[in-house]
């Protein structure tokens, strides 16, 4: 059954701090739909009051907003926490892409999507591009933003291997250089479609 008739819609995953967010703001500059699903999950931690609601219950949070910091340490230290977040979000959040696209007048989608690899979600996808970078890469991006090196180390390890996610990618775009390098990279990817 295809999803998308007629369109081509490309699944972007990568470590963190690998350089997605740019690799996706560049597919968008070239005129393809992007679609962030960290985005969606901000929106539903703002808005779902369902998942707010169960997150809150869960981990007994104050009636105000969803602390994120709180919730990235308590994930991150906890594999079976983490495992009730993703199970919470995921399905939510994978209908909310599907629908955008299949709604979507254009021709041409890219789905920043970390755990694509993770959630056995290839299916889903024409292609699949893996951005890579360095783990040591990685944890200086992480640092940079405020992180320890545990919780930088921690968070790298929760996904599969930047080497792992290449292997599976169709397309590998290398994410530890210049903005100008990327982009080269990108265009390059985007004429094969």
């Amino acid at each position: 059954m295809d999803l998308y008739p007629n369109k081509v819609v490309v699944g972007l995953t990568g470590g963190i701090a690998s350089g997605k967010t740019t690799v996706l703001d560049l597919f968008e500059e070239q005129g393809w739909h992007a679609i962030s699903t960290d985005k969606l999950v901000a929106d539903i931690l703002m808005n779902d009051r369902a998942v707010i609601d169960a997150i809150k219950n869960r981990w007994g949070f104050n009636q105000g907003n969803i602390d994120k910091q709180k919730i990235a340490q308590i994930v991150f230290t906890n594999p079976a926490e983490r495992f009730w977040l993703e199970n919470t979000l995921h399905p939510i959040v994978r209908k909310k892409w599907v629908s955008l696209i299949q709604q979507s007048s254009a021709l041409h989608h890219v789905v920043e999507l970390p755990l694509l690899f993770e959630k056995k979600l290839s299916s889903y996808f024409s292609k699949t591009i893996s951005v890579f970078a360095p783990v040591k890469k990685q944890i200086s991006r992480l640092t940079n933003r405020g992180l320890s090196d545990v919780d930088a180390s921690s968070r790298i390890a929760a996904q599969i291997s930047n080497q792992d996610k290449a292997k599976l990618a169709d397309f590998v775009i290398l994410g530890s250089g210049a903005n100008e390098f990327l982009k080269v990279q990108v265009l390059s990817v985007i004429r094969k479609f």
